[in-house]
């Protein structure tokens, strides 16, 4: 049976020490605690951003022109 620790806390700590006192933990408590900050995570995208994207398919779909190929893109991206 694994061994809970228990911490209590009452001090000040801005994010960055957050970050330190996370760095300390072994693996396996690292891993725990990415899986608690993950689980159920829900993300909201706005009506409006949704409405933009629409529009956006919606013009590429009468204008298939105004896409882009891969390939093209992925040269102009190169360093």
């Amino acid at each position: 049976m694994q061994k809970q620790q228990q911490i209590s806390l009452n001090i000040p700590l801005d994010f960055n020490q957050l970050i330190d006192i996370v760095r300390q933990l072994p693996p396996e408590e690292k891993l725990v605690l990415s899986e608690v900050l993950l689980e159920k995570q829900e993300v909201v995208i706005p009506e409006e951003h949704k409405t933009i994207v629409r529009q956006r398919i919606k013009a590429s779909e009468q204008d298939p022109s105004r896409l882009l190929k891969w390939d093209d893109v992925k040269q102009n991206l190169k360093l």
